[in-house]
């Protein structure tokens, strides 16, 4: 059997919680016990689902805990930290796995910190992680745990930190608004497509602010997953004299109900591109210092590209929620407007530059178009 089948055989038995197939896959050989992987080793694969079974049976057979790769770059034990599996990071921990502090995105005390779990960050400093190291680059200035936590609003996390330093917990007027008008935001959205399952975080170089993408899975009611960002109205965007246009957004984004989104299929571009272009969006008017409004339309590049191989989607244009009173939600931070966005051909976005946007979305209509993405839809700019 060739080993991109083979790969593929182990990931899935691991996928499947299939301990005997695993073993009967990598045998003896210890080149396939750890071969590196898009998503790290099959040791942070394991990790990363919170197969601690497997991880048990991989470190059994001779799998090295402390080998890098996957998504951070780090080791299993921050796989595990970051995807909130404390059972795995007790385990990895009691088989002497390193607390790899050496950068922000390998630190595991950093990824229980991101998606707030609070029992890994209070195992993680138990055990004795340097929460005093400081990180410096275009991202962090001068940032620790502490800092960190602080900038992320996990307030819980917090506590423990300036507990653990001595210090007296004090509330950081900035941090503690902010985490005040996510949490506004967030229960306007929920009341219209449900709760949200779990959050992926992280700095882009460059950008003001530090945005998150929150997930929530279909529901009854709801045939479609959506994604919506919190952070990017964390500060203004620029508009100089543009006063009568709103200052704070925030972005929405529908998938089919059978679009998985986890840490596994970051690498695959065909799937994570939706996630990645908003993630883009919402930092550009803070890296470019300018903003965005109903009816731009986002390329990707110029002449556009398709999105990816199996879609000749490729640009993004930002419209109104279809869902009524969602455009616009106040908070303590002032009036947040809310876009969606909508992928869409070429051919659409001429028709659109030619004609409008509110001209393209009509033509959409007449067609049965949702606001849902769907990759292989009709192009309307070709039914002209």
């Amino acid at each position: 059997m060739e080993s991109k089948q083979v790969a593929k055989e182990i990931r899935s038995a691991i996928k499947e919680s299939n301990i005997e197939k695993v073993v009967e896959l990598i045998g003896s050989d210890p080149d396939l016990l750890n071969m590196m992987t898009p998503f790290g080793s099959w040791l942070h694969v394991a990790a990363s689902r919170g197969e601690l079974g497997i991880v048990k049976k991989l470190v059994e057979l001779g799998s090295n805990i402390n080998m890098q790769g996957g998504v951070y770059g780090g080791g299993a034990l921050n796989e595990a930290a970051s995807a909130g599996h404390i059972d795995i990071v007790r385990y990895l921990l009691s088989c002497g796995a390193d607390m790899d502090v050496s950068e922000p995105e390998r630190n595991p005390l950093f990824g229980a910190i991101s998606n707030g779990y609070v029992d890994i960050a209070k195992l993680l400093v138990e055990k004795g992680i340097d929460i005093d190291i400081k990180y410096n680059g275009e991202a962090m200035k001068n940032m620790d745990a502490l800092a960190f936590a602080r900038e992320q609003g996990q307030n819980e996390i917090v506590r423990l930190l300036e507990n653990q330093k001595g210090e007296v917990t004090t509330s950081i007027e900035s941090n503690n608004s902010n985490q005040d008008h996510h949490d506004e935001l967030l229960q306007r959205v929920v009341k219209y497509f449900g709760p949200v399952k779990n959050s992926i975080s992280e700095i882009v170089p460059g950008s003001r602010v530090s945005v998150n993408i929150h997930i929530i899975p279909p529901s009854m009611n709801q045939n479609f997953v959506t994604l919506v960002t919190t952070g990017m109205s964390d500060e203004p965007m620029d508009y100089s004299n543009e006063e009568s246009i709103f200052k704070y957004a925030e972005l929405l984004l529908k998938l089919p109900s059978s679009w998985t989104v986890e840490e596994d299929d970051m690498k695959d571009q065909d799937h994570y591109w939706p996630i990645d272009w908003l993630r883009k969006v919402a930092h550009i008017p803070h890296i470019y210092d300018g903003w965005i409004e109903e009816g731009v339309i986002l390329p990707n590049g110029e002449p556009p590209k398709a999105f990816a191989s199996n879609t000749k989607l490729s640009s993004i244009m930002l419209c109104r929620p279809k869902e009524v009173g969602l455009d616009k939600v106040h908070t303590k931070q002032g009036d947040i407007k809310i876009y969606s966005l909508v992928p869409i051909y070429e051919e659409e976005k001429i028709l659109a530059l030619e004609k409008g946007y509110e001209y393209l979305l009509k033509k959409m209509s007449e067609q049965g178009i949702s606001d849902v993405l769907d990759i292989q839809r009709i192009n309307v700019g070709v039914l002209q």
